[in-house]
């Protein structure tokens, strides 16, 4: 069957032209099938493709600008310490204001709103649209999204955890008298200054990323993320003062988020004066491996929440 120009129908069969109406008009155009003949980038390309999809996501990126207000906000809050810190060193170098470990508890808690923002939207929105269907039907795995999503996760929130606390670092050395040596001599505090923020944004990105895998809805991730962080700090908090009769409740600091990052920067920069750290006296090795091992369960059960069932 095939439609004339007249509008009329022809039959194939009987030749023969069936009464169409005049004021309808059609054409229809084989076009065939385009095929792709370049190149296919396969896996890596994907992975790296969802790394940034992600990225752009959380940051509000290609969206209202009402999406990137709070990122901006946040970003600022993260800002203003670190510039005050370095004036302060400019003009009272002896001062000892701007410490590394001030600066990181001083924005622990925005890198904990930021991580409880952008998490959900990097993971929530992908199962209440039943996006992952679509993910798995190509090159990557569920390991390639699970491993994804904690680096670009990882990623984000290194921006307000390592930059800020490197460019602090690379401000106080040129408000001194000699900057050069002063970075000659202070480029232990480098390796120092990025190992901890590496920590804190592995470990809270990896957590925000498995409370929010739980629910598919945003705001109900946002909650819960912020509730636990605040539940858990308090918790192990008044567990240490109630129970210090007792040797293990020494080991409750590791629920605390904050006290932990204390942990570690008191044996970075032998600055930091919290009871609760010294009453618990762990090793720096033994808070490293226990951060990994948070960040490696976290991926483990990322892993599990994205099992076939879960396509649908």
């Amino acid at each position: 069957m095939s439609i004339d120009r007249s509008g009329g129908v022809q039959s194939q069969v009987t030749g023969t032209l069936a009464p169409a109406n005049p004021a309808r008009y059609g054409e229809v155009f084989d076009r065939g099938y385009s095929h792709y003949d370049g190149e296919r980038l396969g896996r890596r390309q994907a992975f790296r493709s969802l790394i940034g999809y992600s990225i752009k996501r959380a940051l509000g990126l290609r969206k209202s600008w009402t999406a990137k207000v709070l990122p901006f906000l946040l970003y600022t809050a993260a800002v203003v310490p670190l510039i005050v810190m370095i004036g302060i060193s400019a003009i009272i170098p002896d001062s000892g204001f701007a410490s590394y470990s001030g600066y990181m508890t001083s924005i622990f808690t925005v890198v904990g709103i930021f991580v409880a923002t952008a998490a959900p939207e990097m993971v929530c929105v992908d199962r209440r649209e039943r996006t992952l269907p679509l993910y798995f039907s190509r090159a990557i795995s569920r390991f390639d999204y699970v491993l994804a999503k904690v680096l670009a996760m990882t990623a984000l929130t290194m921006t307000l955890s390592v930059v800020p606390a490197v460019i602090l670092w690379l401000g106080r050395q040129l408000v001194a008298d000699s900057p050069w040596r002063a970075m000659r001599d202070n480029v232990g505090d480098l390796w120092r200054v990025i190992l901890l923020g590496s920590l804190i944004a592995l470990t809270l990105g990896t957590l925000g990323l498995v409370i929010s895998s739980v629910t598919d809805r945003k705001g109900v991730a946002v909650t819960i993320i912020i509730i636990s962080f605040i539940v858990l700090t308090s918790v192990a908090q008044i567990g240490m003062e109630l129970l210090s009769d007792f040797d293990w409740s020494r080991y409750l600091i590791l629920v605390s988020g904050i006290d932990t990052l204390q942990g570690v920067s008191a044996h970075l920069f032998n600055d930091v004066s919290n009871f609760n750290v010294e009453r618990a006296d762990l090793s720096l090795a033994f808070y490293i491996t226990y951060c990994l091992a948070i960040v490696a369960l976290g991926i483990l059960f990322l892993r599990w929440r994205y099992a076939p069932r879960d396509d649908a």
